[in-house]
C-alpha cells in the first residue's frame, strides 16, 4: 500500500511539483510555518555577518530546496534503485567509493542533511552493501517501510541506538561498510558540545571513535542541485587527521560546514541543530 502511494506520487511530473512549490514560495506561504522560524534562526547563527535581507533570501531558497527534496524523498520510496539512480545527473570521483571499498580496510561512509538522505543511501547500496544507522518513525507502518527501502541489495538498517552502534562496529570489525547521517544531534551520552558555526553544539562523536577503533576509511558523500535543478553527488576522501586524537573531534564539524558552505541552500537548516545548548547559552528557538 505504501509503495503504490509513493508509486503515484512518484509519477507527478518534478516540473509540475517545482511550479507548486514557487507559487507557494512567491505567495509567503511559508512564512506562517515554524519551519521557515527556525531556519531563519539557522542562518543567522551560521551567517552571522549577512544582513537580514539576505538572510531573508537564504532562508526561502533553503526552504523551497527543501520542499523539492520532500518529492526526492517520496520518489525514491516509489522507484527502485535504478530508476531512482538514473535520477543523479553526475557522480563526482564516482571511482572513489568501489576503489576504498574493495581495499578490505573498513568504509565509513559520512553524509549530512542535503537533499534526499534516502535518495542518496539508495544510490550508496546500488554500489556496495552497506549497515546503516536510523531514527525511527513514529508511524509504525511508514517505519517498516522506511526500514525496509533502505534495506536494498543486501543491506542492513538499525535503530538508533547502543544496539545500533554495536553493529556498526562489528560490521567494520568485519571489513564492511558502514554510513550514517552525521549532523543530527546526538543521544544523550552518545556526543559532546563541540564548535559548529561559532557555537557549542551537542556533536557526534561516533564517526571519529569508529575511524580511531578500526582504522577504517572515512568518506563524505552528499548531494547537492544545480540552478536548473540537476542533482549530483560528490564523494570525498576524510583528512587522516580522523585518526588523530587530538584532532579529530573538530575535524568532523569544521568538514561538515565546508560542504554546507558549498551550497547553503541545499542544507536542511529547519531542523533545531543547535537546541541542545550547554549553560548559559539559552536555547536560540525558546520565542519562536
Amino acid at each position: 500500500m505504501m509503495k503504490a502511494l509513493f508509486y503515484f506520487i512518484s509519477l507527478i511530473p518534478k516540473r509540475f511539483i517545482v511550479v507548486l512549490i514557487d507559487t507557494y514560495i512567491y505567495l509567503k506561504i511559508y512564512k506562517f510555518f515554524n519551519s521557515y522560524k527556525v531556519t531563519k534562526v539557522n542562518l543567522k547563527i551560521a551567517y552571522p555577518d549577512l544582513n537580514i535581507d539576505n538572510i531573508e533570501q537564504l532562508t526561502k531558497l533553503s526552504i523551497r530546496e527543501s520542499l523539492i527534496s520532500v518529492y526526492e524523498t517520496f520518489y525514491t520510496w516509489g522507484r527502485n534503485h535504478i530508476t531512482t539512480c538514473s535520477k543523479i545527473f553526475k557522480v563526482k570521483n564516482n571511482f572513489l567509493l568501489k576503489s576504498k571499498y574493495k581495499e578490505g580496510k573498513g568504509l565509513i561512509a559520512v553524509s549530512i542533511h542535503n537533499r534526499s538522505v534516502d535518495m542518496l543511501l539508495k544510490w550508496i547500496n546500488s554500489q556496495i552493501t552497506t549497515v546503516s544507522l536510523y531514527k525511527r518513525v513514529k508511524n509504525i507502518h511508514l517505519d517498516r517501510f522506511v526500514k525496509r527501502n533502505r534495506e536494498h541489495n543486501g543491506a542492513l538498517c538499525y535503530e538508533t541506538s547502543m544496539l545500533g552502534v554495536r553493529n556498526l562496529l562489528k560490521a567494520l570489525n568485519n571489513k564492511k561498510a558502514v554510513c550514517f547521517v552525521a549532523d543530527q544531534v546526538p543521544k544523550r551520552g552518545m556526543g559532546e558540545y563541540l564548535n559548529f558555526y561559532g557555537r557549542d553544539a551537542y556533536s557526534t562523536t561516533l564517526v571519529q571513535s569508529l575511524a580511531v577503533k578500526t582504522k577504517a576509511i572515512v568518506m563524505y558523500l552528499y548531494i547537492n542541485s544545480t540552478p536548473a535543478n540537476f542533482l549530483s553527488i560528490s564523494i570525498e576522501c576524510c583528512n587522516e587527521s580522523i585518526y588523530d586524537d587530538s584532532k579529530h573531534k573538530l575535524l568532523l564539524n569544521n568538514d561538515i560546514e565546508r560542504i554546507i558552505n558549498k551550497r547553503p541552500i541545499d542544507y536542511s537548516w529547519e531542523y533545531k541543530r543547535f537546541r541542545r545548548s550547554p549553560e548559559p547559552n539559552l536555547d536560540p528557538y525558546k520565542n519562536i
